[in-house]
């Protein structure tokens, strides 16, 4: 902690406040640099009787995390708090201040908001662009663009100029016909609003009723959401942490109009610099395989795992739904289930010959991978093997640990499946349509049995005027003939089971 000069410069400020009146002169100023925090408990109280000045830079800012309940935080003076923002990236952001307008983003007119109840058959019809001047609303996320590097300057006067304590806001659910399809309806995109990360998990503070316990926070400079779902078993991806950086705008997927809130309890005091990530270590008491596309410098994460009590459908708090890169030349995978698109899917359980059907999709041709990240979690037992439905390839994946392939953008995006046990059928790529050879020699025919299903059904032997001239069950042995004691000549040989129908000619002679 450094000393007070006539300007102060509270610097690296990293001890906790506890029942303390602070009192700061009314000559001085208060900053807090980037890294630097004050951290004030429940139960204690500061008085700043100056003005107060929160600093950014690229990478980190300073905080302030106000846990008290009861406005015992008073600030007399001017306020003011930086969000160091890059060039070129859409950034979703908030006010820290009560009295902050979209003026604040200098050299730009590109600042929206999201208006989820004006989404009818496209879910990008929800965007309004702000004209200048307006004012921004605490708890509401804004996205901005800027050609330029800025630092924001949220400013306001009073003590009730920073942003603290709790706030509430309205989220929708809009069932519009046409309707968009469900993973695309109940976006809103809301905002951390405090000069202080916040903590998902937070034991209270939080009003979710209206949502599904997930918060996506787009990285702009990897093209791609980060996600963290809470609920019954919290979990990450794309780096996803349970932390949400100051004055950071943020989605959350409405379940139903209602509404979300926020309270101070919910600030952490223990982070050291925003808008940094971290993330802790993982275990997990669960199956499950996380997969990793990358190609062209990018990567996109996606999950399946299987928790008892969960469904095939999609289950609030369980599940989280895919956002999109913004970046159509992001590869992107998923999970995709009767018009869903997951970005994590929670599944019941592990059965043999297990399917799982994984979407891929990118605007850019080229090669890609898709890769067994070393977050999965799987017993030794357990086979995993993805199959390329496009190729006809089908790989030991816990064994080869990723897989190579050339995209074509006009390729379907259902190309790949995931298969948990699967059969010798599945593993050698047998079909039903190859589930028997046939073939003749002299007056014998030949028929090989590939798949190792028991099947039930006949074996017909028609002439060419389409009469049965021999008939024999379909056996369980591997290989069985028939002999035709016909005329030389063209022969119709039909397998027909409970699972498929073949047909072959062969040329029988006597």
């Amino acid at each position: 902690m450094k000393k007070l000069k006539n300007i102060v410069g509270l610097k690296k400020l990293s001890s906790t406040i506890g029942f303390l009146l602070v009192i700061i002169p009314a000559f001085a100023q208060l900053t807090i640099d980037p890294g630097g925090l004050i951290s004030i408990k429940q139960g204690s109280s500061m008085y700043i009787g100056t003005d107060f000045k929160i600093n950014s830079v690229s990478g980190s800012s300073g905080y302030f995390s106000d846990q008290t309940t009861n406005g015992d935080v008073t600030i007399t003076g001017n306020v003011s708090v930086e969000r160091f923002l890059e060039k070129d990236i859409w950034h979703n952001v908030a006010s820290p201040v009560s009295s902050a307008n979209s003026g604040v983003y200098t050299g730009t007119i590109l600042v929206f908001y999201y208006d989820e109840s004006m989404v009818y058959n496209d879910w990008n019809f929800g965007w309004v662009l702000m004209n200048t001047g307006t004012a921004l609303t605490p708890f509401r996320g804004y996205d901005v663009l800027d050609s330029t590097e800025i630092t924001v300057d949220y400013t306001g006067s009073g003590p009730a100029a920073l942003n603290t304590g709790g706030y509430t806001i309205g989220v929708s659910l809009t069932n519009s016909t046409p309707t968009e399809i469900a993973s695309h309806k109940g976006w809103n995109l809301v905002a951390n609003p405090y000069p202080s990360p916040v903590d998902w998990q937070a034991a209270s503070g939080w009003t979710k009723t209206s949502i599904n316990d997930a918060k996506y926070i787009w990285d702009g400079t990897n093209d791609l959401y980060t996600i963290w779902l809470g609920g019954g078993s919290p979990i990450g991806i794309n780096g996803g942490t349970q932390y949400i950086p100051s004055n950071q705008g943020f989605w959350v997927q409405a379940t139903s109009n209602g509404n979300f809130g926020i309270a101070n309890a919910v600030r952490t005091g223990f982070i050291t610099g925003t808008p940094d990530f971290y993330k802790s270590e993982e275990v997990f008491d669960y199956p499950l395989v996380s997969l990793v596309a990358e190609g062209d410098g990018h990567s996109d994460e996606t999950i399946v795992r299987f928790i008892e009590g969960t469904t095939n459908a999609f289950d609030r708090n369980w599940d989280a739904t895919k956002l999109f890169s913004m970046n159509p030349d992001v590869p992107q995978l998923y999970f995709e289930n009767k018009g869903y698109e997951f970005a994590l899917n929670t599944l019941p359980q592990i059965k043999d010959n297990l399917s799982v059907p994984l979407d891929f999709k990118c605007a850019k041709a080229g090669y890609y991978t898709i890769n067994l990240s070393d977050r999965t979690n799987l017993e030794p037992q357990t086979g995993l093997y993805l199959k390329d439905m496009l190729e006809q390839k089908i790989i030991d994946l816990k064994q080869e640990q990723s897989y190579g392939f050339y995209h074509d953008p006009a390729n379907d995006n259902a190309r790949f499946k995931l298969f948990f046990n699967p059969s010798q059928d599945v593993i050698n790529n047998i079909t039903p349509d190859d589930y028997f050879t046939v073939y003749s020699s002299g007056k014998k025919i030949f028929i090989i049995k590939n798949t190792v299903i028991r099947l039930k059904g006949d074996v017909i032997v028609y002439n060419l005027q389409g009469q049965v001239v021999a008939t024999q069950p379909v056996p369980e042995n591997k290989l069985i003939h028939l002999e035709i004691n016909g005329p030389t000549g063209y022969y119709i040989v039909r397998v027909q089971t409970n699972q498929s129908v073949i047909n072959s000619k062969v040329l029988i002679f006597n």
